[in-house]
């Protein structure tokens, strides 16, 4: 902890504090939690990543008039980088995901929020076309061992005629990474208030589907074939979707964003020496294979294997 965080510190009234730093995942962004006689709270430290900043507080506004569980900014300093913020906790949703008794619980819960997300008013952020979405999925062709760009760009081209007319449709506020590592179980509030919402400050619009492929491929935990066709459709039953259209649009959603992050994941080794993710890179190509299984792509899956190898295991 240097001189400049300990200046915002003293000047917030946690210069007494006992600092732990908290693990972090890709971003540049750091944590740590301060104990003091006041209770607990959350530096964060965006001097690597100043222009995060303002999209976080106003998200964070955002959520919090929604009556969701957002972490309460209790100082703030763009100028220096720094915010503090409420402690949410380290009762992290994965545990809930990977238990039986209390998988379903926090499933519904999060489907609810999204429900919630997807009635209220959007803020004005980004809406990415379809063209777009597929752009950023180039990452692949620089970052995955093994990959053909040529087979690639013709995956995209399909999977930008199936994201069309999905992108087409009233576009709603995603949080962009609604996984079970940014969602806390919060047992001493009620209804969706329970799930602690971080890492929101890319949020933008699209799609609604975006959030709760997210939610049902995440790279971090795993999920069943079964329980995301259960997911899928306790959504679609509860928003009123067809529920036909609402499985290819998932379908297109997951070829699009985990195609991203087995890029993301090995850019990140590569680049940043970040190679803790690399074991769940199989896990992400299930979910890539398993979405070429629709009928969107299906006469595509025989070419995945040479467009995208498997992942090699991790030495």
């Amino acid at each position: 902890m240097d001189d400049t965080a300990r200046a915002f510190l003293a000047r917030a009234g946690w210069d007494d504090a006992q600092i732990t730093p908290v693990a972090g995942d890709l971003s540049a962004r750091q944590y740590h939690r301060l104990t003091g006689p006041g209770g607990s709270a959350i530096l964060m430290d965006a001097r690597a990543l100043p222009e995060s900043l303002a999209p976080f507080q106003a998200m964070t506004g955002w959520l919090r008039a929604l009556g969701l569980s957002a972490p309460e900014i209790r100082a703030a300093d763009p100028g220096t980088g720094f915010l503090l913020l409420e402690d949410l906790g380290q009762n992290g949703v994965g545990a809930m995901l990977s238990t039986p008794e209390t998988r379903q619980t926090a499933l519904l819960t999060a489907i609810d929020l999204l429900l919630h997300l997807r009635q209220a008013r959007p803020p004005a952020l980004t809406c990415p076309d379809a063209a777009t979405l597929c752009d950023w999925t180039r990452l692949a062709d620089a970052h995955y061992p093994g990959a053909d760009p040529t087979r690639l760009e013709a995956f995209r081209a399909r999977l930008e005629t199936v994201l069309t007319p999905f992108c087409a449709e009233p576009a709603t506020l995603s949080l962009r990474d609604f996984h079970a590592d940014n969602l806390l179980w919060l047992p001493g509030r009620q209804g969706l208030a329970r799930l602690g919402l971080l890492d929101y400050q890319d949020a933008f619009l699209t799609h609604p589907v975006y959030d709760l492929v997210s939610l049902l491929t995440d790279a971090r935990s795993e999920i069943a074939p079964a329980t995301r066709a259960w997911g899928i459709a306790a959504y679609a039953a509860a928003a009123g979707d067809d529920p036909d259209r609402l499985s290819r649009a998932f379908a297109a959603f997951s070829v699009q964003r985990n195609l991203r992050i087995l890029a993301i994941f090995h850019r990140a080794a590569r680049i940043d020496g970040k190679t803790h993710h690399l074991p769940k890179l199989p896990r992400v190509y299930g979910y890539l294979r398993e979405a070429f299984d629709h009928p969107a792509f299906a006469d595509l899956r025989p070419e995945l294997d040479h467009a995208l190898p498997p992942p090699e295991a991790p030495a």
